[in-house]
């Protein structure tokens, strides 16, 4: 489940979900590095998201992927 609890990340989260939900092209999973460049968001950002576990993701080996299409789902439904 995604949960944003640091109140300076509202605005962010509002516009990471229109921006995900509303592109027709993502992928089912893809590099975290790659998710942050994808929706406009800063890498650090992006890596302190997954290390609270706010991002669903997947280990592939030593490569950590968001898995989008849980965080797409998890968005539609509204449990962010």
């Amino acid at each position: 489940q995604v949960q944003f609890e640091h109140s300076g990340t509202k605005p962010m989260v509002a516009e990471l979900q229109e921006s995900i939900t509303s592109r027709p092209d993502w992928p089912p999973v893809m590099p975290w590095r790659e998710f942050a460049d994808w929706c406009r968001a800063e890498q650090g950002v992006v890596q302190g998201w997954i290390e609270r576990g706010y991002l669903p993701t997947i280990k592939f080996g030593k490569h950590r992927m968001v898995n989008v299409a849980a965080l797409i789902d998890q968005l539609k439904e509204g449990e962010v």
